[in-house]
């Protein structure tokens, strides 16, 4: 009797990964701690960067308890008293059970809060760190104006204030993050942004919120009645909650749904509206 082992093999593979894609999630707002890799608590370059006036003094008293490390960098124009401002997030994005950092980088434009930003990922490995971002001089910090290509850099407009929500069952963490008031690029990545890891291209991947039972969709959902966990800035390792604020999305929704909004014709947001948030616009 001849068993033909590949047909059936495949047959279990593919029942498998369906079953997979469509398991349940366990969503959490209560994050499991991480471990910080060895070496220096933060990126090495950090602590050599030239100390201008109030810049980056903050940095020598980093410890590896810190769960939300930054300052102020270099003042913008001499004189002005405005400052780039640092910020690092101790999240694990790939889920190994490593610390990395999620830096948000912001300049000012003016004194009324005004201001662009950048984000960068540095990923704790066994080594050390691995950053993933914009291309910037070795001698200069990853903050918005540093970077090689202009254009490099739109790929790494994240988002501000990242908060974690976790599926347990496969420790899969979503970043949620948004572009707040007076952020130049609010208005070409509006509302609430959802990441998760992707391992292809190392670094975070943007989810479609707005696509019917998708898993962002699931975490959209649990977000707006649970909120996100979000790295405490006390080092007690715990994080705090951060609560769904109903004006981001209805920022977001005026800007793409009302008649005399942008309707997805915007330069700046072509590309980078959902089909199915478009679709929605059209039923209301």
């Amino acid at each position: 009797m001849k068993i033909f082992l590949r047909p059936l093999m495949a047959l279990l593979l593919a029942g498998t990964c369906a079953a997979a894609a469509s398991a349940p999630m366990h969503l959490t707002n209560s994050i499991p701690r991480c471990h910080m890799p060895p070496g220096k608590v933060l990126p090495d370059k950090y602590y050599k960067l030239e100390k201008g006036k109030n810049a980056f003094g903050w940095v020598a008293g980093a410890t590896r308890a810190d769960p939300v490390v930054g300052g102020a960098g270099y003042e913008r124009v001499d004189g002005s008293d405005m400052h780039d401002w640092l910020t690092f997030y101790r999240i694990d994005l790939n889920g190994d059970r490593i610390c990395d950092w999620y830096l948000e980088a912001s300049a000012p434009f003016s004194t009324g809060g005004d201001r662009g930003v950048i984000n960068t990922l540095y990923i704790g490995t066994s080594s050390g760190w691995t950053r993933i971002g914009a291309e910037v001089p070795r001698d200069k910090p990853d903050s918005p104006g540093f970077e090689v290509s202009g254009e490099q850099a739109e790929d790494f407009v994240f988002g501000e204030d990242p908060s974690v929500i976790m599926d347990s069952s496969t420790r899969i963490s979503y970043i949620i993050a948004a572009l707040n008031n007076r952020n130049a690029d609010r208005y070409s990545r509006p509302g609430y942004r959802i990441f998760a890891w992707d391992a292809d291209k190392k670094s975070l991947r943007l989810l479609d919120k707005w696509e019917p039972g998708s898993r962002a969709a699931e975490v959209y959902a649990f977000f707006k009645v649970h909120g996100a966990a979000t790295p405490s800035r006390r080092s007690t390792g715990k994080a705090v909650i951060h609560d769904y604020e109903p004006e981001v999305e209805t920022f977001e929704l005026e800007l793409i749904c009302e008649p005399d909004g942008t309707s997805g014709s915007s330069d700046e947001l072509e590309g980078r509206i959902s089909k199915y948030l478009l679709a929605r616009c059209k039923k209301h």
